[in-house]
């Protein structure tokens, strides 16, 4: 057989669509895959957006992400979505064409031989966890067999693989195919005592009064949801979820203490800040998260974290921590459950009622909210969002004040599948994100949620989702340039604005004039009357659809940590005795 075609028999053992751009160095990967029955090429605009599509199909339906670029301006188009696959552990692999191998440099003095020739593995070595360039069609088998299975392999992550353009149509006996050779694949994590440390954490639980369990990615990347479950019905203790985690648990459960972070919810703050025990499943305790000063993060709260990178645990960046489990989140659960067939649920009711009160006294939604008349109020809107989305929607915000406004006001309590790229946070992810997530799922109505500055990002791909006709309804929350940048302006540059709205110079295109251009279906939501009245009824429709929301352009991001401050000191203020007060045990 051809080699190409070996690739696509390889590949169709592990998803069915691949994503990807044409070019000179992949026409034969290119036309292997459309003669395969069992993939589907889906081509787009740009690679960028492909590779964030390959991305987030993985991220929809739990299969492998695969995005195909030619060598040169093609591989540098999917830096994106590999980084945004890098940063958020998530399996994918990346096929990159290579000029032929007579063409490849073997002085790298030399810039450039083969026509668009790039030194792709050392570019990429940053953002994966593992490239390679094939030099010979009998490394293929063994060479994508270990890519993939090092992609899922904890911490999980994207690979590469470097292809010439010969190789791929070079003949191949099938006989011949195996390379032999182990594949070592197994998690970099180091020999601990598990027994001893759970023995360890098992004493903390015991002796806590305000216990709190942090819940990051790796639960759900581990498959570790009904484990984690049974863990917080077995000892009473309430939860607080990273953003990556908020579609798992219902936020009207009095154990979820609610988001927290530099720009979550002030009373999920309050718990963290409150507590005397932390236990962290899985999260990574970035700035993000513990806010400028480390050790204002709990500080009076004894520390455990469950961590599969063992890298994770001595970064510079982290608060003290007491106890570091450096293992699968899956396996610490399933053995920490045996060893406490016997523990007794201790009754934490004191500490549950605080974070309930906490709750009730500082909602994000608000009445003020839906008191404009004259535009829509974007923590009005995602409260609304919530009341009538349908069950079963896939949710997908984008970057900046959008994602933030999403993960503060919108209640998740209809099972809505929530995600976005949290660590490399690109602008223009969510659009082409809906197109991977519609090919992993296409029974699934997509909601994007992106920002009138983001949209320009990846807008060629409108055309790409009428192509396909893809079911998704892009809200685009226009405040008329980059509101959260303005916001950081407007804190450390006196409110020097440059660059972030048509009077500084930034200039953003008529969302409305854009979807008719592409022959999209378009609404234009003019206040928090027009919003109520009309957006059960655009849930309903089916997509592709553009809907327009008109936000005050000075709609700022509240709550939210102001820089060096720590979690419980939100902006804006509070008064001084009622903090003292929360915060006093």
């Amino acid at each position: 057989m051809k080699v190409s075609d070996l690739v696509a028999k390889i590949l169709s053992n592990h998803t069915n669509c691949i994503f990807g751009g044409q070019g000179g160095s992949v026409v034969h990967l290119v036309d292997s895959i459309t003669k395969n029955k069992k993939l589907k090429f889906i081509s787009g605009q740009n690679e960028q957006a492909s590779s964030i599509a390959a991305d987030s199909y993985f991220r929809t339906c739990g299969k492998l992400g695969v995005a195909i670029g030619t060598s040169g301006p093609g591989i540098i188009n999917l830096l994106q979505g590999m980084a945004c696959s890098y940063f958020d552990s998530v399996p994918s692999l990346y096929i990159s064409g290579a000029p032929v191998t007579s063409q490849i440099r073997k002085n790298k003095n030399i810039r450039q031989i083969g026509f668009q020739e790039m030194e792709v593995v050392n570019l990429v070595k940053p953002i994966t966890k593992y490239a390679v360039l094939i030099k010979n069609k009998y490394q293929i088998e063994y060479e994508f067999n270990k890519a993939i299975e090092l992609a899922f392999t904890a911490r999980m992550g994207p690979v590469l693989i470097d292809l010439p353009d010969d190789i791929q149509r070079q003949s191949i006996q099938k006989k011949k195919i195996f390379y032999k050779k182990k594949i070592n694949n197994k998690p970099n994590v180091t020999n601990i005592n598990l027994s001893k440390k759970i023995s360890e954490t098992i004493k903390l639980i015991n002796k806590a009064k305000r216990p709190l369990i942090l819940v990051g990615n790796g639960i759900k990347f581990s498959k570790s949801q009904i484990l984690l479950k049974k863990f917080i019905n077995k000892t009473n203790i309430p939860y607080a979820c990273s953003w990556a985690m908020i579609d798992d648990f219902n936020c009207s459960d009095k154990m979820n203490a609610g988001t927290f972070g530099v720009a979550a919810t002030r009373y999920g703050n309050f718990a963290v800040q409150n507590a005397d025990l932390l236990i962290c499943f899985g999260i990574r305790l970035s700035p993000q998260i513990v806010g400028a000063k480390k050790n204002a993060f709990a500080p009076n709260a004894k520390k455990i974290l469950v961590e599969i990178d063992k890298y994770e645990l001595v970064s510079h960046q982290l608060p003290k921590i007491d106890i570091k489990i450096n293992h699968d989140v899956n396996i610490f659960l399933k053995k920490i459950l045996i060893k406490m067939i016997y523990f007794n649920k201790v009754k934490y009711e004191k500490w549950i009622a605080k974070i309930n009160f906490l709750k009730t006294k500082y909602p994000i939604v608000k009445t003020q909210h839906y008191l404009d008349r004259r535009y829509v109020n974007p923590y009005a809107f995602f409260n609304e969002l919530s009341k009538y989305i349908k069950k079963d929607t896939i949710l997908i915000p984008d970057a900046s004040a959008n994602l933030i406004w999403c993960m503060q006001a919108f209640k998740n309590t209809k099972n809505t599948k929530i995600f976005t790229a949290l660590n490399h946070s690109p602008m223009g992810y969510s659009v082409p994100a809906s197109v991977g997530a519609y090919f992993a799922n296409k029974k699934k109505k997509i909601i994007s949620i992106i920002g009138d500055g983001s949209m320009p990002m990846n807008i060629q791909e409108l055309e790409t989702i009428k192509n396909f006709n893809v079911n998704v309804i892009i809200f685009i929350v226009n405040n008329s340039g980059y509101g959260l940048i303005k916001q950081t302006q407007e804190t450390w540059l006196k409110s020097n604005f440059s660059g972030v709205d048509k009077q500084s110079g930034l200039s953003l295109p008529n969302n409305i004039k854009i979807g008719n251009a592409y022959g999209i279906k378009t609404v234009f939501l003019k206040n928090n009357q027009s919003m109520i009245r009309n957006l059960n009824k655009i849930l309903k429709l089916k997509g592709p659809v553009i809907v327009d929301i008109n936000i005050n352009p000075k709609t700022r991001v509240s709550p939210k940590i102001d820089s060096g401050q720590p979690l419980h000191e939100m902006s804006p203020k509070i008064n001084k005795k009622e903090l003292d007060k929360i915060m006093k045990n």
